[in-house]
Parts: C-alpha cells; structure tokens; sequence
C-alpha cells in the first residue's frame, strides 16, 4: 500500500523530499495566500477518494482486544483457568463462576473461555492486547504468544463486524445481528412462563436486584422505593409486584426483546444460581444458540 503525507511549506520554498527515503508519495505546495487551510482539506479528500489511504488498519498492541479476535486466536489455548487470572481485573471468584457455566454453545471448554474474555472486558475497559501476550508468557505460552505479535504487528486482520466492545456490556455479548433478527420466541410469553420460578428466586433476592434494576434504567425510582417498604407486603409479595412491573413495562416497551436481553443480563449479575439458570433458559429461547451469555 501507498502511504502520503502532505507538507505545507511557505511560499517561496523548495521541497526537497527524497522518495527513496520516505517510501511514500509525497505531496509538496507552496502557499501563495492565507487560504492554504482549503488546500489542505482539498488534497486530503483526493488522497482519500483514491482509495491509497487505509482508513481500517488492523488491531495494534495497545488497542482493546476485540471479543471476536480472542475466541479466534486463542483457541489453541487449553488451561484457560490460569491464564484468565493473569488478566487485570478477572479474581478467583470469576473464574469459579465462570467455570460452573456453560452456553450450550460449541463444547463447554469453548464457551468458558468466551465467557472470560467478554468478562474481562465488562470489568476492565483499559484491556490491552499486552495483557493478553504478557498472560501467555507468564504462562509460557510462547508459541501462542508469538503467533498473535506477529498478527499484531502485521495488521491482518480487522475485528469489527462479528462480536466487538460494542456488543458487549456488563453482562453479555450479542451475535452480530441485530437482536431482533436473534428472536424466535415472544419475549412477553418468555418472560410469564418463568414467572413462578422468579418469584421464588428473585424473593431471596430482591433488594439488590431492585438496585441493579434500577441502576440499568430497567425499573423506575417509585417501583425501588416500594421494594424498600418496610410496612405492608411480605417479599414474596414484593416479589411478585416486581415482575409484574418488569412484564408491564416490557410490554410497554419499543423493543421488548431486548429489555427481556437486559433484565437477563441483570439476573445474571447478581451471582445467583438459580437466577442464573432461568436467566439463560430464557436467552435461550430468545436467541437459541445464537446468543452469548456471560456471568
């Protein structure tokens, strides 16, 4: 690929630049008013329509791990326990959770190492690609390490399109198509048919899942308030108003599936098993296999 620079130099001088040197194509003018700013935007818009110009280079070492890439060139990796550990931000704890889970997806080795790379970046934003290759040297990963510098370093591969930061919030990660494209079943009908078991779950649960709902935008302040009463209903009353809340609203919602996507994703945070379990039940039914789901 060409590269070009484009030098502003004052009128009534010469541009001495050496191609042999620079290996690029340079583009020398000479000012003759104050106007030079046009002439700057006018060569640039050329370079630009020439198509010379790579508007999408590749990932650099220093750049947030794109989710699609990690699950490709990290394949190869097998104890992905160890490693995940050497990730800023991933604790112990992370890891025992992750490694009870499993996303009906590929084998449940795979799946588990997806669910830490979509965690690490959740709980980390400043992720590095060098944290990733200083991870695999400590775990003398060398090979593995050396394959993704070189990838690096030659900018093969661009990661946008398949799973990217974009997609993945606090609690999951999304296929690339859009999510009403992921939906096979009705999410108000998703959500009713779990209703019993969430009553009994969300019971144990509820003042911190108040918050988290709240927190997300998902429930408003007065349903948090109500959670919070210290008088009238018991917490399985509690309970039960607060999924009626949650059906009425995802009702009254203009994408329905996914404010069911994000009240899953909050069930999942709260670290709860049996929340968990009815929190990927429904995904599944939502999206089938096509969906990630992460602690």
């Amino acid at each position: 690929m060409i590269s070009f620079c484009i030098l502003y130099l004052p009128k009534d001088t010469e541009c001495h630049c050496s191609l042999h040197h620079c290996q690029s194509t340079c583009t020398c003018f000479t000012s003759m008013n104050s106007n030079w700013h046009g002439l700057i935007v006018f060569f640039s818009l050329h370079l630009l329509l020439s198509g010379d110009v790579e508007l999408n280079p590749g990932p650099m070492i220093d750049d947030q791990p794109d989710i699609f890439l990690l699950r490709k060139w990290l394949e190869p990796l097998v104890d992905w326990q160890p490693f995940g550990l050497l990730l800023p931000g991933i604790t112990q704890q992370d890891i025992a959770m992750i490694a009870k889970s499993a996303l009906g997806i590929e084998t449940e080795h795979q799946s588990q190492k997806l669910i830490l790379y979509c965690k690490w970046i959740n709980k980390h934003p400043e992720a590095k690609w060098r944290d990733v290759l200083h991870a695999l040297t400590v775990r003398e990963e060398t090979e593995l390490a050396q394959t993704i510098k070189d990838k690096l370093h030659e900018g093969q591969c661009i990661g946008g399109g398949s799973v990217n930061v974009a997609t993945c919030n606090s609690v999951g990660v999304y296929n690339k198509e859009p999510v009403s494209d992921l939906v096979k079943g009705n999410p108000n009908d998703i959500f009713r048919s779990h209703s019993d078991k969430l009553t009994d779950a969300v019971t144990t649960n509820l003042y911190r899942l108040a918050d988290a709902l709240h927190a997300k935008g998902l429930i408003p302040l007065d349903t948090k308030r109500d959670m919070y009463s210290v008088s009238g209903d018991n917490e399985l009353k509690k309970a039960g108003k607060l999924l009626i809340t949650l059906q009425t609203l995802m009702k009254s919602s203009q994408h329905p599936e996914q404010y069911l996507i994000d009240v899953c994703h909050v069930l999942v945070n709260q670290q709860n098993q049996a929340l968990t379990d009815i929190a990927t039940s429904m995904m599944k039914q939502l999206g089938k296999h096509n969906y990630v789901c992460i602690l």
